[in-house]
C-alpha cells in the first residue's frame, strides 16, 4: 500500500451540466486513480439554494429571491499540484460550469494506491 498525497475537488451542477463540467476537467487532467483513469464520482439529486446579490449575474433566479436547484456534487482526485490544481479549476470547471460562481471545494488528503 501506498499513500498518495492529493487534493480532493467538490463541485455541485445542475443535471443537464454534469457532463460538460466533467469533459473539461478531462481535457485538462485524466484523472487517474492506479491503473485507471477518468475516475470521478457524482452524486443525483441534491437541491443547491443561493440568493442572488446585486453584482450577481445569475444563470438562475432573481437578485434577492432565494432560489432552489436541483444539484448534482462532482468529486475527484488530482496529484497535489498548485499549478494543475489551478489549471483544472480555470480552464476545466470555470469556463464549463453554468454559475456565474461556481461552489468549488478543494481539500488536501491522503488517497491510497493498492497498484501503481
Amino acid at each position: 500500500m501506498k499513500l498518495i498525497p492529493i487534493y480532493r475537488i467538490n463541485t455541485y451542477v445542475v443535471p443537464e451540466s454534469v457532463d460538460r463540467v466533467i469533459e473539461g476537467v478531462l481535457s485538462v487532467d485524466s484523472l487517474i486513480y492506479g491503473n485507471y483513469k477518468n475516475v470521478a464520482w457524482h452524486s443525483n439529486d441534491g437541491i443547491e439554494q443561493f440568493v442572488p446579490s446585486e453584482n450577481s449575474v445569475p444563470t438562475e433566479g432573481s437578485i434577492g429571491e432565494r432560489k432552489q436547484v436541483t444539484s448534482f456534487k462532482i468529486e475527484f482526485s488530482i496529484p497535489r499540484d498548485k499549478n494543475l490544481l489551478s489549471k483544472v479549476i480555470e480552464e476545466g470547471i470555470y469556463p464549463n460550469h453554468p454559475w456565474d460562481e461556481p461552489v468549488v471545494q478543494v481539500t488536501e488528503e491522503f488517497e491510497t494506491r493498492k497498484h501503481g
